[in-house]
């Protein structure tokens, strides 16, 4: 493969990035991520969520007859990362720097910095009104939540159960059938070696597509004992999770390029080895406020058309771009506010900050769905090998389970009292999805194992409870018509008592594995809850005390009928508009039980088939 210098990878890049569009083109994304959407820095165990433009940019200016401009409020990342292209490319690009966060063993590394959004969001009211830190987003080219780049690159799918639900709800066309031939697509899965200690079903994985997914590396050791432990619990060994089973612990794919054990994202497989095609342009630095509208209707029944959208450059100046279809691809955060200030919601609130109604949409912002963790940790009795430590970079463990395996049969009385209860917040067809999980005993806790070996002391084990269906629906909405002012963002984590009940029997079994042989032989002492706090009622006050969000932030936009408070049609336009569509996490109807990355992928890949015809 030919190896590019930095000097002349700039170059290549800067020829395909452009600074102003004054000429229409044919679709205009806003947003450069996975998807094209704002990317993310998110905590150790976030996924991208948004990665989704430079995917959809990519698939269509396959077509030579078809223009893309990307819109991006980051910088391309040159100089702060190590990109690799796919090795399937004619080229590797190679650009060195000072801050290697391409490198997985730099978690977090760009935390709070330029390239971070640092969201605010309000405090917990549900949970001791508890403020948690900003929420890192990643702010630069290619990312989906600075999670590809700085935090975990986990990429799993979700259940099957889950993803034919989405059609269920009045989706046509969104199934697990749809879903996992558009992750196949995007998929060049690298199979592990015979002696690296790992399970897989090569059929449930891509090998052609774009984005290089593994697994990372040589399984620890000691995830046998973890897996063993589980099982003999009463859990299951799953081959597999990439199939659309997902119920069991096993090993779990990460966007990661085993030949030099660097992330994968969008800007690597789908971006920079095709910057030089002239139908594809990026601008960068540039924030997007609102959509320009060529016609409003002046009748409900009619339909808006966009010409194009508002942005701020780099030097503050105002300006704008024309195009024949606007795609918004900001992200769960960052899309609503733009349908906001563009006069796309609820018109009695934008009303009241003085913005025209375009279209009444109420359910923009709204159906805000975060997975809430809770971290519980233990200390080992040795100091035990963990290549690349810790245990997250390398073969991670996930246990993924049921409620009735979960909670058994004596707590399922209480649980079910707490299901059929009126939910605050959620509509009456998502409640039906959920209690539809129940029934289909789809997967609801998930456990993400993670351990650490530090030089100069014993291992310790942390197992994190992720409530992977939270009833609780919180809220993003803008504050002011200043297109570069933070929403308020508003998670409600625990406004469903069922949430922090599913929370605390997911802390107990989790005690219960960890007391089962042959994990219970490596124990010394339990560092967080501590001993004794074992009861539902101690563990719920441990988990209002402690959850935090893992970043798996969905459905703002949502992808569903209008009557139960969908903003996106089958073919995610905007109902009320003729060519305005939203593709980000926003969209998602409903969580899968995994990291949203490959879901976002898969939902990018199937986007660009429908925006095509």
């Amino acid at each position: 493969m030919l190896s590019l210098s930095p000097s002349f990878a700039r170059l290549l890049v800067a020829a395909a990035l452009v600074r102003y569009a004054a000429a229409a083109t044919d679709y205009l994304i806003v947003g450069g991520g996975t998807a094209g959407e704002i990317p993310t820095i998110t905590s150790a165990l976030s996924t991208s969520n948004d990665a989704t433009g430079l995917v959809l940019a990519e698939r269509l200016t396959e077509d030579p007859k078809v223009s893309v401009l990307v819109i991006e409020a980051g910088g391309d990342g040159l100089g702060k990362f190590v990109f690799y292209a796919p090795p399937a490319s004619s080229q590797m690009l190679t650009i060195l720097s000072s801050v290697d966060i391409s490198d997985i063993s730099r978690v977090g590394a760009a935390w709070g910095t330029d390239i971070d959004w640092q969201f605010p969001t309000e405090p917990l009211y549900y949970a001791n009104n508890r403020q948690l830190a900003p929420s890192p987003r990643g702010k630069v080219l290619g990312l989906v939540q600075l999670s590809d780049l700085l935090s975990s690159d986990v990429y799993e799918r979700g259940d099957a159960i889950e993803y034919d639900l989405w059609e269920t709800l009045g989706n046509p066309g969104w199934n697990f059938k749809s879903l996992i031939a558009a992750s196949k697509k995007g998929e060049q899965f690298y199979a592990p070696g015979a002696s690296d200690n790992i399970d897989y079903v090569l059929s449930d994985h891509g090998t052609t597509g774009l984005l290089p997914t593994s697994y990372g590396g040589v399984a620890p050791e000691f995830h046998n004992t973890i897996i063993e432990g589980v099982v003999n619990a009463g859990g299951v060994k799953s081959m597999d999770q990439a199939g659309g089973v997902v119920t069991g612990i096993a090993h779990v794919t990460n966007a990661r390029l085993p030949a030099n054990n660097t992330r994968s994202t969008s800007a690597t497989g789908y971006y920079f080895p095709y910057s030089h095609r002239p139908n594809l342009k990026v601008t960068l630095h540039s924030t997007v406020t609102k959509i320009i509208w060529k016609s409003i209707p002046r009748v409900t029944s009619g339909q808006a058309i966009a010409s194009g959208v508002e942005y701020v450059d780099a030097s503050g100046a105002t300006k704008t771009a024309n195009a024949s279809n606007v795609v918004l691809s900001g992200g769960t955060w960052g899309t609503p506010p733009i349908l906001e200030r563009s006069g796309v919601g609820n018109a009695t609130f934008l009303s009241s900050l003085g913005i025209r109604s375009v279209v009444d949409l109420p359910g923009v912002g709204e159906n805000l769905n975060e997975q809430p963790l809770v971290a519980m940790q233990w200390q080992l009795n040795s100091s035990l090998p963990c290549p690349g430590s810790p245990f997250l970079l390398n073969a991670n463990g996930y246990a993924v389970e049921p409620l009735e395996t979960m909670l058994g049969a004596g707590n399922l009385d209480k649980l079910e009292s707490l299901l059929n209860a009126v939910p605050e917040g959620l509509s009456t067809a998502l409640w039906d999805l959920h209690k539809k999980l129940y029934e289909k005993s789809a997967p609801w806790i998930e456990g993400y194992i993670y351990l650490a070996s530090p030089p100069d002391g014993p291992s310790t084990l942390t197992w994190y409870p992720v409530n992977l269906h939270p009833l609780s629906r919180g809220s993003v909405h803008i504050v002011s018509k200043n297109g570069l002012e933070y929403p308020k963002i508003q998670y409600n984590f625990f406004q469903n008592p069922v949430d922090l009940y599913i929370m605390a029997a997911g802390a107990q079994r989790v005690q219960e594995i960890i007391a089962t042989k042959p994990i219970s032989d490596y124990i010394v002492a339990p560092v967080a809850p501590a001993a004794g706090v074992t009861s539902i009622e101690d563990l719920s006050e441990y988990i209002k005390a402690q959850a935090g969000y893992t970043n798996h932030i969905i459905g703002t936009a949502l992808l569903a009928p209008r009557a139960h408070g969908g903003v996106v049609d089958p073919h995610l336009k905007v109902y009320g508009t003729k060519n305005v569509y939203v593709v980000d996490a926003s969209v998602i109807p409903l969580q899968p039980s995994a990291h949203t990355q490959a879901t976002v992928y898969a939902l990018a890949e199937h986007a660009a088939e429908l925006l095509k015809y």
